[in-house]
């Protein structure tokens, strides 16, 4: 059985918010690393405002806020970008105008002191909560790739580097998604489930009213439905890695999938593209914290195992790897996903459900079902039912309805269990006994009837009888909303057919399991 695997965790998670930074406690050594001598009274904002190189940064800081928070007793480091400031370089799909301005300052602070130096390697965690590396190359310090050409001017409230240019902007997966043209329709797909929502612990309460509490100031957030699910690709705590498929792979990849979701109304039909999408991403995500080093093994956040997924033939081969600040994303036109591994799984319906399975069940006081619980013998889930029959003129027979096939090709068998398989396990002193039976299987959606009779069941041991193989349901029947299994349109019916002057074989049926194994390729079955 598939594992799923849920990343239920608070809307906001992984944004950080200027106010809580700027009231955290700083942890850095403010005397060690000034040796005791006093420091410039101006602040940060003073020194920022006062150049006429940095007029661009200080403007935008002063839009947004910051040059209070700059003018202020809290420590911080400024990494400030001479010249002209670019906000294309911030994703704007989903954002504010000023969601954008905001990422592009707090892309250039960071709490505490950070010295720079000819020999300095650092990665400093900026306002944004993305990790930026701050190295020298050459001698000359580097933010995140952009040369410090004047550093360590001290300031009441920290210190002061200037950048020849802007500081580029690492995005994160989620970002970055909006950042590749050829990543447009798995974007358009992702970001269609994004809502804002109210985040009570940002807002500002005002008082309770009626018994219930109001806000001076209400915030809302940008949530997305599938983060809960998929993974937060948007937290720059996290580290994933994303397998993300060019336009034209995933549209191929979609399309293949919707082959399985074929459905015989309209209505449905609409639902085949949404099934078909989830499908593939269910696939694309994996938390690298997750990940069990060593087996060989990958799991995607949504329960589905590959193995080797780096190898020949693998899942990720031949994907181009782009890094993110909060991992990577494998860019792939070529992706081997093979659909039966995924979503056309084996579909076992234990007979001792039949309650939940059971359409026009012909059973009363004479056609008894009974359910037998055994350990240890190779019964399915530990129990089979007994449909048990004492008419004189018929055997036992039961009506299974076989929900949520999907448009593909299907081995259909029904997994007997001999007569003398007790509650206390095999029994010497019960007589083993053969059994005939007629099977009918029915598709409500094409009027189908497919026939078997007078087949015979040794009973000597559990016996697996196929009823069919490699038969094609031309609809599917998936219907994760059902409220009643009256509504399934696929069934089997299983009737004992002896006499009962035929005393060496039962009337009664004994019934483990009905199993619908997917085939592949021309009837072969698919392995898990």
């Amino acid at each position: 059985m598939r594992k799923t695997k849920r990343y239920i965790r608070t809307i906001g998670h992984g944004m950080l918010a200027f106010a809580w930074v700027a009231m955290s406690g700083c942890a850095d050594d403010w005397d060690a690393h000034y040796d005791g001598q006093p420091r410039p009274e101006q602040t940060l904002w003073q020194e920022i405002s006062s150049r006429p190189e940095l007029a661009d940064f200080a403007k935008l800081l002063q839009s947004r806020g910051y040059d209070k928070y700059l003018d202020s007793d809290q420590r911080y480091t400024v990494w400030a970008p001479v010249g002209h400031i670019d906000t294309t370089l911030v994703t704007g799909e989903f954002m504010t105008a000023e969601e954008v301005l905001t990422q592009v300052v707090t892309n250039h602070i960071a709490r505490g002191i950070v010295p720079a130096s000819s020999v300095v390697n650092d990665t400093v965690l900026v306002l944004n909560g993305k990790p930026m590396p701050f190295v020298a190359v050459g001698g000359v310090p580097c933010f995140n790739g952009s040369a410090v050409s004047e550093a360590n001017i001290e300031c009441g409230n920290g210190d002061l580097h200037i950048l020849k240019m802007q500081a580029p902007y690492n995005h994160n997966i989620w970002s970055y998604l909006r950042q590749d043209s050829e990543f447009s329709a798995i974007a358009d797909y992702l970001y269609s489930f994004n809502h804002m929502a109210f985040d009570p612990d940002a807002s500002t309460p005002g008082g309770v009213v009626n018994g219930e509490q109001v806000y001076i100031d209400s915030v809302f957030v940008m949530g997305n439905e599938l983060w809960q699910q998929i993974g937060y690709l948007n937290n720059e705590s996290e580290d994933y890695t994303m397998l993300v498929p060019v336009n034209t792979e995933w549209h191929r990849l979609v399309d293949r999938f919707k082959t399985f979701y074929n459905y015989a109304d309209e209505e449905n039909l609409e639902k085949a593209e949404g099934y078909a999408c989830r499908n593939v991403l269910d696939a694309l995500v994996f938390d690298m914290g997750e990940q069990a080093g060593g087996t060989g093994y990958w799991e995607s956040t949504s329960g589905l195992f590959f193995q080797n997924p780096y190898g020949e033939g693998g899942l990720f081969s031949g994907a181009t790897p782009i890094g993110c600040s909060n991992g990577t994303i494998l860019k792939g036109a070529d992706i081997k996903l093979d659909p039966y591994g995924i979503l056309a799984r084996e579909i076992v319906i234990e007979g001792e459900d039949y309650d939940d399975y059971l359409l026009d069940g012909r059973y009363n006081t004479s056609d008894r079902p009974t359910k037998i619980a055994v350990a240890g013998t190779g019964v399915s889930s530990n129990a089979y039912m007994t449909f048990t029959s004492t008419s004189p003129s018929r055997g036992a027979e039961v009506t299974f309805a076989l929900p949520d096939v999907l448009s593909c090709a299907y081995d259909i068998g029904v997994v007997f269990v001999p007569t003398n398989m007790t509650r206390n396990g095999w029994s010497s002193t019960v007589v083993q006994k053969k059994c005939r039976v007629d099977f009918e299987l029915e598709d409500g959606y094409t009027r189908e009837r497919t026939s078997v009779e007078d087949v015979e069941i040794p009973g000597t041991a559990l016996d697996t009888i196929w009823v069919a193989r490699n038969h094609v349901f031309e609809y599917c029947d998936y219907n994760p909303d059902r409220e009643s299994i009256d509504d399934a349109e696929i069934s089997l019916t299983i009737t004992a057919t002896a006499k009962r002057s035929e005393s060496d074989y039962t009337r009664d049926l004994y019934i483990d399991c009905i199993v619908l194994k997917p085939t592949v390729n021309e009837g072969s079955s698919y392995e898990e």
